[in-house]
């Protein structure tokens, strides 16, 4: 799929921003195009961070700092439509919206006074990076699902916005050419524009009065949260110290926190049970070369992530193939730490590591039935709710239980204190259209040997009856 830079540091005499590369995300009959890494500058001008110039005319250099939250959101796009009896879904695309954001901080080495610090301290500087779009992995090889096989296109493109606190304008462009078999219409043209925000807080909504984008699209939070901006700027406890490693040759684990049940989440005769409040140790007591008996802390500014996972079981009777009679989707949320010593005098910490990746772990673990967003009766009409989706689905009212559990676990030959997640799902299935089914299975949340969180399916359970989007 080709790739075209669509500007470089420059748009519409903004500079400091790049609206990254055009990326065409689909072929065939329905195109979708979105784009890669849209971003502001590491290095911006004051001025375009902070309106008015909390320094007067005096212009500074900001440059990235310390604190930064991973975002991602799930975008649903859903054509609708009523010719007659074809009044169904008829396109959907079920799409990732990922970025950054950080805080900007003075770039040393400009001669600033305690008053300037005090001065850029009360703005909350913030900035955004690598905003994409990518296809969301269905798990069934139908993004986009496209019904009647329509001609048509969705396109993406960004924009930056410096009014206010400065974001990124998503717009995009859809165009459906109309279907006829034999005479009859079985969908129509259509062609629609609309915008989304993307501010620097992790906040991703409609434009306002956008009120055709509400009908057409959902977006539902998958990982991180909308936050304040908080600024180090001038901060007394601000960490200025370096970090160095910490090689573990041993390490004695203070006392795992277990997972606290959740109350059944009921829907349609099918029961959910979650967990949350799991947390791996909040101290470790470490043995170097150097030293033993040395303490370190879980960091205070953990990594926040969320998995998506969908359990779906396709039954059948007598050879039948029905699909989808149960679906469950749910999130799972976690907090990824490593450990850090106390800063001696001169303000330096070790970061622990053992047999040369950082010690890592989880803080408040929860796997809860995800909170889908339904649209507006009164935007998409009465019809088009039912189009919505629905974190359960369950097509035989069958009572049924999906019920999880988790401990904190060490695995051999793997670093850091992992989580393992049990399930069970048992269904008392429908006369004469689906079995009696009770199954068990087991995950594992762990990082990878570059560090990141990985979530693996550890029996052929697992595998048959969940997909996982990270």
């Amino acid at each position: 799929m080709a790739e075209a830079a669509i500007v470089l540091n420059t748009t519409a005499g903004l500079t400091g921003f790049v609206t990254g590369q055009a990326r065409g995300l689909t072929e065939g009959l329905f195109q979708v195009t979105a784009f890669n890494d849209a971003r502001f500058e590491k290095e911006m001008p004051l001025d375009m961070l902070a309106s008015p110039n909390p320094l007067g005319d005096r212009q500074i250099v900001m440059v990235r700092g310390s604190q930064s939250v991973d975002h991602v959101y799930w975008l649903r796009y859903l054509r609708r439509g009523k010719v007659g009896v074809t009044d169904r879904k008829r396109v959907c695309v079920e799409l990732l919206v990922r970025f950054t954001t950080f805080d900007y901080v003075p770039k040393a080495g400009q001669g600033l006074q305690p008053s300037d610090l005090n001065a850029l301290a009360d703005y909350p500087m913030w900035g955004i990076s690598g905003l994409s779009i990518s296809l969301m992995a269905t798990g069934r090889g139908r993004n986009p699902f496209n019904k009647f096989n329509e001609v048509g296109s969705l396109v993406f493109d960004t924009t930056p916005v410096t009014s206010g606190l400065p974001h990124f304008r998503i717009n995009y462009r859809v165009q459906h050419q109309a279907k006829t078999v034999m005479g009859a219409t079985l969908a129509l043209n259509h062609n629609d524009t609309g915008a989304f925000l993307v501010h620097s807080n992790g906040l991703l909504e409609i434009a306002p009065g956008e009120g055709r984008t509400e009908k057409h699209f959902r977006i539902t939070p998958l990982s991180g949260r909308v936050h304040n901006r908080p600024s180090l700027i001038g901060a007394a406890n601000a960490p200025a110290g370096q970090v160095s490693l910490l090689a573990a040759t041993r390490i004695t684990r203070s006392p795992w926190q277990a997972a606290h049940a959740l109350a059944a989440y009921e829907h349609d005769s099918l029961r959910v049970i979650g967990f949350d409040q799991l947390s791996g140790p909040d101290t470790l007591t470490v043995d170097s070369a150097a030293a033993n008996g040395v303490v370190a802390r879980a960091g205070q500014n953990g990594r926040q992530g969320a998995m998506r996972l969908e359990y779906i079981r396709n039954g059948a009777v007598l050879g039948s193939q029905v699909r989808t009679k149960i679906r469950v989707l749910l999130l799972l949320r976690y907090t990824l730490v490593h450990y850090f010593t106390d800063p001696d005098q001169a303000g330096k910490r070790q970061v622990v590591q053992q047999n040369g990746v950082r010690y890592a772990s989880f803080q408040d673990v929860s796997l809860t039935v995800l909170d889908t967003v339904a649209g507006d009766p009164l935007v998409v009409g009465e019809d088009g709710t039912k189009y919505d989706i629905k974190a359960i689905k369950n097509r035989f009212h069958e009572t049924s239980t999906l019920r999880f559990g988790a401990r904190v676990e060490e695995v051999n030959g793997q670093v850091g204190a992992q989580v393992k997640i049990a399930w069970r799902a048992q269904h008392a299935g429908a006369l004469g259209k689906s079995q009696s089914h009770d199954d068990t299975g087991d995950f594992r949340l762990g990082v990878d040997q570059s560090g990141n969180p990985v979530l693996r399916l550890l029996d052929e359970d697992s595998n048959k009856y969940f997909t996982v989007t990270a």
